[in-house]
């Protein structure tokens, strides 16, 4: 038998590792992977790995910067161009769906 099929679940364990290093787990399945990260040399090396990954994307991710303004501007010149495009809503069904009202407004 292989470290990889030492423990049962341990694959959907290693599932979860990217979602770990962020933060971004349940706290039960938090606890969960802490434990088999506790009891696994192999799956430990693997969550490091994975740390590492992060931390590289993150590094060049935040080396490419911010869009230019000219981009920007385009961007949100799409947006509105689609807005008037769209259909409107009468004001009061408008109104009613804003507020949580699951029935028709009266037409």
């Amino acid at each position: 038998m292989t470290a990889t099929n030492k423990q049962p679940g341990r694959h959907k364990i290693e599932e979860l590792l990217p979602w770990h290093a962020t933060g971004t787990l349940s706290r039960y399945d938090a606890d969960r992977v802490e434990q088999a990260l506790a009891g696994d040399r192999e799956l430990a090396r693997r969550y490091e790995l994975v740390r590492q990954e992060l931390a590289e994307t993150v590094r060049l991710n935040e080396t490419l910067g911010a869009p230019s303004a000219r981009a920007v501007d385009k961007l949100f010149a799409a947006i509105n161009a689609e807005e008037a495009l769209a259909p409107r809503r009468d004001a009061r069904q408008s109104r009613t769906m804003s507020a949580g009202d699951t029935r028709q407004a009266p037409g």
